[in-house]
């Protein structure tokens, strides 16, 4: 495991026109958030070679089970110069962009996304795009999981 004091003081700067600087977490947090991509899609393997001395670049051959499309983005957050770095905003905005191009739409195509969206203004919702929302939802339960009676249980109320 890495260890993390060792990464952020190698890409924390402290001059102030620097964007690695203290006012601006942006590279740093890019980076963590690089190396917490690895660990969800690699659990098993050692972090990527980006987190030692000298500081490649990730590989292709780093790669493991990150999915395809998202690779090219994983590897500009974990650029070794921290002022080249992609900010994890912009991964953000480019998953959950509708436009076509590389690793673009990886989020918006996602049905748990799609889901958090479709909660975020239910309130708001016309009854109509409330009922598609709940059909949407229903047909996304896998059948063997749900219940065949559901009043057979009980809820009790907590204390």
């Amino acid at each position: 495991m890495v260890c993390l004091e060792e990464v952020y003081s190698l890409h924390l700067i402290c001059d102030s026109s620097d964007p690695t600087s203290s006012d601006n977490p942006s590279p740093a947090d890019s980076y963590g958030f690089g190396l917490v991509i690895h660990f969800v899609f690699n659990p098993s393997q050692p972090a990527p070679p980006t987190s030692h001395p000298p500081h490649p670049p990730p590989q292709p051959s780093s790669r493991g089970a990150i999915p395809g499309g998202i690779f090219p983005l994983f590897k500009k957050l974990l650029t070794p110069d921290p002022r080249n770095r992609m900010a994890v905003k912009t991964f953000l905005d480019i998953g959950m962009s509708e436009a076509s191009g590389e690793g673009s739409g990886f989020f918006s195509h996602n049905r748990l996304v799609n889901v958090c969206q479709g909660l975020d203004n239910f309130a708001l919702s016309s009854d109509s795009e409330k009922s598609n929302m709940i059909r949407f939802v229903a047909g996304s339960v896998p059948r063997q999981r749900t219940l065949r009676n559901p009043l057979q249980f009980r809820v009790l109320p907590g204390c």
